[in-house]
């Protein structure tokens, strides 16, 4: 009987440490995924204002559904199935169109040699190469130099350095 308690409790020890494991790496990379932000010597004019910005009318949107009142345990009986208060409508507000944004890319590699030069840009997990005058995702490269490449799109010209 002792045998089977030992084995019981290591196969249990086991399968909590191999959950824990799991859920940090789930956790983790949900994490660094979405803190994808430029320092502050890197970024354009107002790209770190306008992350700002998103993440301002995300907590509004999450304020507003949340409703105004909370619900206390003398609002309900708990033996009675929950149905939600109707949420008031919103008038609707016109908005102006966003400017377009430039994807953010980091640039890996720069080839000057002969008439050919190419530029190596990583895009989220995505490895681009790309020439003078080819079309990638924000717009056209016209210019590859050895501090960097500019591309031309919608939001203007930019210059990514290297």
């Amino acid at each position: 009987m002792k045998g089977k308690t030992v084995l019981i409790v290591l196969v249990a020890v086991l399968a909590t440490a191999a959950s824990t494991f799991v859920a940090t790496r789930a956790i983790t990379g949900t994490v660094t995924d979405g803190r994808t932000v430029s320092a502050s010597a890197e970024a354009d004019a107002g790209e770190i204002q306008n992350k700002g910005t998103e993440v301002a009318l995300l907590v509004e949107g999450i304020a507003e559904s949340s409703g105004e009142e909370a619900v206390t345990s003398d609002d309900r009986d708990p033996m009675v199935t929950y149905k939600a208060k109707p949420k008031p409508k919103r008038a609707a507000t016109s908005t102006a169109p966003a400017a377009p944004r430039w994807p953010s890319y980091t640039v890996t590699a720069v080839l000057l040699s002969g008439d050919d030069p190419r530029v190596f840009l990583r895009l989220g997990g995505e490895s681009i190469s790309a020439k003078v005058g080819d079309e990638i995702a924000g717009g056209r490269v016209t210019a590859i130099e050895s501090d960097g490449v500019t591309i031309e799109g919608e939001a203007g010209t930019k210059k990514f350095p290297f």
